[in-house]
C-alpha cells in the first residue's frame, strides 16, 4: 500500500464575530492542535509543552510530505452560500484522504462534489463542535459519499475514530498514528513506568503529552496522572451538550481518554517496549 496523502480544509482561526445572518466557524482546532500534530508542532514547539515536546523529537512524527494541500476559509460566513464555488479559489491537489475541520456545510458540500476528480478515496470530518454537522447533513453527506463510492467517517469527537468496515479510513489510522488513543506502558521491578510507547494518538496529539509525563509514574498512580495530564493540555472541543447524545464532544474526549489509561494500567509490560 502506498502511502496516503491528505487534503485538509479548515476554516481560518480568527476573532471575527458574526453579524446578521452570519455564521462562525472555529479554526482553533486545526490550527493550534490538528495540523501542528501532524507536523510534529515543528512550526511552533510552543503549542505544546516542553516536556511533551522533547518526547516527540525522538519519534518520527513529522507528516508534512503526507499533506498534499490545505484549504482554509473564511471563519465568519453568511448563513447560505448560493454559489460555494466562488470560495474554492485554488485547484483541489491529488490526494487519497480528505479531511474537513469546522467548515461551512454549502463549502463542505461542494468539496464532497469535486474532491473524487482529485483521486480522493474517503472522506473524514470530526464532530468537534455540535454546530458543525447536524444529523440531517451528516445523512446527506453519507448519501453524497455512497454515490461517489467514497469511504467515510465522521467522528465525534476527532478521538474517537476508531478502525471499522473501511481500509483507506484504516490505514489513514495506521500511518498516522492517529485517532482512538492507545498506549503501551513498560514498568520496572520497582513498579514504576519506565516507557511509553503511543500506538494512537488523538489528532489533538494530547496523548503524546500525557505520554510524556507518565514516566516514573508508580504504577497505582498511571490513571489519576493521565486523567491529570490530560486536562492540562487544552482540549478544544465544544463543551455545549450535543441534543442528540445528551452529552458534550469535550466531556466524551474525556471518557475514551480516561478509558485509554485504565487499558494501559491492565496490560503492563517489564522490561523495554519494542
Amino acid at each position: 500500500m502506498k502511502r496516503l496523502r491528505l487534503f485538509i480544509a479548515a476554516s481560518k482561526d480568527t476573532p471575527d464575530l458574526p453579524g446578521f445572518f452570519q455564521v462562525k466557524y472555529g479554526g482553533e482546532f486545526a490550527r493550534r492542535k490538528f495540523l501542528p500534530h501532524l507536523t510534529n508542532f515543528k512550526r511552533d514547539s510552543t503549542l505544546c509543552t516542553k516536556a511533551c515536546y522533547e518526547f516527540r523529537k525522538k519519534l518520527p512524527l513529522d507528516f508534512s510530505k503526507d499533506i498534499a494541500g490545505t484549504m482554509l476559509f473564511p471563519s465568519v460566513l453568511p448563513e447560505l452560500i448560493d454559489d460555494a464555488r466562488m470560495y474554492i479559489k485554488e485547484p483541489i491537489p491529488t490526494h487519497d484522504i480528505f479531511i474537513a475541520v469546522g467548515v461551512h456545510p454549502d463549502i463542505l458540500i461542494e468539496l464532497i462534489k469535486q474532491v473524487p476528480d482529485a483521486g480522493c478515496r474517503a472522506v473524514i470530518i470530526p464532530r468537534e463542535d455540535p454546530s458543525w454537522l447536524t444529523t440531517s447533513l451528516v445523512k446527506k453527506l453519507e448519501g453524497m459519499c455512497e454515490e461517489k463510492s467514497l469511504e467515510y467517517a465522521f467522528p465525534r469527537p476527532f478521538c474517537s475514530l476508531s478502525k471499522g468496515k473501511f481500509k483507506y479510513i484504516d490505514y489513514f489510522i495506521d500511518q498516522f498514528k492517529i485517532g482512538k488513543p492507545r498506549y503501551r506502558l513498560a514498568i520496572d521491578e520497582r513498579g514504576r513506568v519506565t516507557d511509553v510507547k503511543v500506538v494512537c494518538s488523538s489528532p489533538c496529539g494530547a496523548t503524546y503529552h500525557v505520554a510524556s509525563g507518565l514516566i516514573g509514574i508508580n504504577v497505582e498512580n498511571i490513571v489519576n496522572t493521565a486523567n491529570k495530564l490530560w486536562h492540562t493540555y487544552p482540549c478544544l472541543s465544544s463543551s455545549q451538550m450535543d441534543p442528540e447524545i445528551k452529552d458534550s464532544p469535550m466531556h466524551l474526549a474525556a471518557y475514551i481518554n480516561l478509558y485509554a489509561a485504565r487499558d494501559a494500567q491492565k496490560n503492563l509490560e517489564e522490561g523495554s517496549l519494542c
